[in-house]
């Protein structure tokens, strides 16, 4: 492959992507110009575009170019100004008027359309529209902004695609976002391309693997001639069933094995799916995928000049992607100097690293037990009975059996199992089918979405359904651990997960917490730095509850908090003002718990005795309390500010779980993540 720079392949993929979009509506248009009836036809064919053309009242049967799709793509991260979500790219195609050509081959994307439009969740806008592939078409921008990092490109392709798309849909698109990023990767070959979406498929959506492996199985052995032969009769085209009857059916199907053998000429892999690669309107996307692939692999100068001249000018408007994914790389330079500082070996053979890990388990595990004997008690009563406060554990045995902590290690679990690779919710529900008993849970919230999950609904958004009583923000510390240094990126893969547990203001105060948790990861990070990481995660948009509230927004709520904070210095003395302006209808309200929480933190600055004990002695939810308050003060200042006094409370089996699970994160941050962020920046000489 060519010496290219960042922006070399990302200019080839855009332009390739153009490409792919303009062959494929002219081989639907205009039929008859792309017969051929040998393989030598195919790949002599001189391929034009059918720029000029003009929709006319005749066209409502049409399939239209995808080019819309790629530019909605791009327009979702360039409006962003960095990692499209759902909301920004439902926003963006509800008015999209290139999605909105009036042709019933798309009308699955119109219906989407409305349903944003009338005000539907676009996290929930696709759930059950009939699968099709148009909207794989968005997905260079995806594998652009994700380059060299395919699980982390098939991870956002699910959350966008699956604004228009089911499940099913959803990943053919993810798919192939995940095999645009792999094609950035240096040096990497068609068949390896090709293995690291099958290898993700195999993980995520088994079926789909099958379906994905077959042709590529049946193919393997035979020589070039044969296998365009093979192609040119359709062979390796699947039965026509009710199965496979879906516009565009399963683009990256037809991707991959031409990938395999012609990765390295642009010209032959684009011939070989654009001339003879034809389902349902399927040479209407998968060019644009396997042109962006190619781009990405050569560049621009990959393609013949004669189809550049015209290509270029209609990728240019695209080009502003490449500034968004330049100031990307930059902030991972950032990381990466945070995490090599933190893994700095200490002159006791300990990190920093290590230290915060331990800390973070290990403080929120002993502010939970802590806090649980109180919990749905008011402040009044506790003092009653316990004049002076609360300044101890009651109850070890709480230690090793209270829920918060308990869903936190499922989450460990879950990022351990991935290796390195970011999680999301299906990854998450996978290790609570495989764990948990669902007589365990409260049968209103976390009971029912068990429930949905094993009756199969996606994980993804099953939390949608469920009352909200603070299940996310109570365990969703590991988010912030894996994305240490990163707040931005840690609260929006902890909005995605949340969405398992429950919605509303649950994922809103998990999304806070997650953001403060990678900011007190930072070697030079202080309670004023994480407390303003809060507020900025915070949302100023008016508050969406069932009662009328006080506040104007979650931020308003927070920065009411905190100005009570701030003008205490003991954690017991400030509990009258903040239960008189801060409680809401019922304690386990997670806005409530998380304002505490951080109010808490905040007035014990930072250390881990105090800020367990004012979140115990405060009642309330108050195991959630002293255990968020107590976690991210072990976070800021490590596992040495846990009094030794409680840690010799747990179990020596208890004690070593924390300690096997803070050295494999401590690796999966190293060996995982860490290369990642430096073969990325390496890419792009950040």
């Amino acid at each position: 492959m060519p010496d290219l720079t960042l922006a070399d392949r990302i200019r080839g993929c855009l332009t390739g992507a153009a490409i792919g979009a303009e062959f494929g509506f002219a081989r639907w248009a205009a039929p008859e110009r792309f017969e051929a009836a040998t393989p030598d036809a195919v790949f002599e064919m001189a391929l034009e575009p059918m720029l000029d053309f003009e929709a006319g009242p005749d066209c409502c049967d049409m399939y239209p170019s995808v080019r819309p799709l790629v530019d909605l793509g791009v327009r979702a991260y360039v409006a962003k100004g960095g990692r499209a979500t759902p909301e920004t790219f439902g926003q963006l195609l509800q008015d999209d008027e290139g999605a909105a050509f009036g042709s019933i081959r798309w009308d699955g994307l119109h219906t989407v359309q409305e349903l944003l439009r009338e005000g539907m969740s676009p996290r929930l806008s696709g759930l059950h529209t009939a699968p099709c592939g148009v909207i794989a078409a968005a997905m260079p921008a995806v594998g652009i902004y994700h380059f060299a990092h395919p699980a982390a490109a098939y991870l956002d392709g699910v959350e966008l695609a699956s604004v228009a798309q089911p499940r099913l849909g959803a990943d053919w698109a993810a798919l192939s976002a995940a095999a645009i990023a792999a094609a950035f990767v240096p040096g990497i070959s068609g068949n390896a391309i090709a293995d690291r979406v099958l290898d993700i498929a195999f993980e995520q959506h088994r079926d789909l693997f099958l379906d994905l492996d077959w042709p590529q199985l049946e193919q393997r052995g035979s020589a070039d001639a044969e296998f365009v032969a093979d192609w040119l009769r359709g062979r390796y085209l699947p039965e026509s069933s009710r199965h496979t009857n879906w516009v565009a059916w399963n683009p990256v199907r037809f991707v991959l094995p031409v990938v395999r053998r012609y990765a390295r000429d642009p010209r032959r892999l684009m011939n070989l799916l654009v001339v003879t690669c034809d389902l349902v309107g399927s040479s209407t996307v998968s060019p644009v995928i396997g042109g962006a692939i190619a781009g990405a692999l050569h560049g621009p100068d990959g393609f013949p000049i004669a189809w550049r001249q015209w290509a270029e000018p209609l990728a240019a408007p695209w080009l502003g992607l490449l500034n968004v994914v330049t100031d990307r790389a930059k902030t991972e330079r950032s990381i990466i100097e945070v995490i090599d500082t933190l893994a700095a070996p200490r002159p006791d053979g300990d990190s920093l690293l290590r230290d915060k890990v331990r800390g973070c388990l290990l403080a929120g595990a002993v502010g939970n037990a802590m806090g649980s004997p109180m919990e749905g008690r008011r402040y009044p009563q506790i003092d009653a009975e316990h004049p002076g406060g609360i300044t101890t554990i009651l109850d070890p045995s709480r230690l090793e059996s209270e829920d918060d902590n308990q869903a936190a290690m499922h989450l460990v679990e879950t990022y351990l199992s991935a290796k390195g690779a970011p999680v999301m919710a299906r990854d998450l529900g996978r290790t609570w089918s495989a764990r948990l008993n669902r007589d365990g849970f409260y049968v209103f919230c976390m009971g029912h979405a068990y429930d949905l999950m094993r009756q199969g609904v996606d994980p993804r958004v099953i939390g949608h359904w469920s009352i909200v009583t603070g299940s996310a923000v109570m365990s969703m510390e590991p988010v912030g651990i894996y994305h240490m240094g990163d707040p931005e990126f840690a609260a929006t893969d902890a909005t995605a997960l949340s969405y398992m547990y429950q919605r509303g203001l649950d994922v809103t105060a998990a999304r806070m917490l997650v953001a403060t948790v990678a900011e007190a990861f930072r070697a030079d990070a202080t309670v004023d730095s994480v407390c303003d990481v809060a507020l900025r995660a915070a949302p100023d948009s008016p508050l969406q509850t069932f009662d009328r509230r006080a506040f104007r927004s979650c931020r308003h709520y927070l920065e009411t908090c905190l100005e009570i904070a701030s003008r205490y210095n003991d954690v017991l003395a400030a509990r009258q003002e903040l239960y008189d302006r801060c409680l809401f209808y019922h304690m386990i309200d997670p806005l409530e718990v998380w304002g505490l929480s951080l109010a808490m933190f905040r007035i014990a600055d930072g250390d881990v005795r105090q800020a367990a004990i004012g979140g115990t002695n405060i009642g309330r939810d108050s195991d959630t309390i002293a255990g968020r308050a107590a976690m991210l003060s072990g976070t800021l200042r490590g596992a040495g500010s846990v009094p030794e006094a409680w840690s010799a409370m747990f179990s020596r089996g208890a004690l070593d779980r924390i300690d096997r699970n803070t050295d494999a994160l401590v690796q999966v941050i190293l060996e995982g993540r860490l290369e990642v962020l430096k073969q990325r920046v390496a890419l792009a000489g950040a």
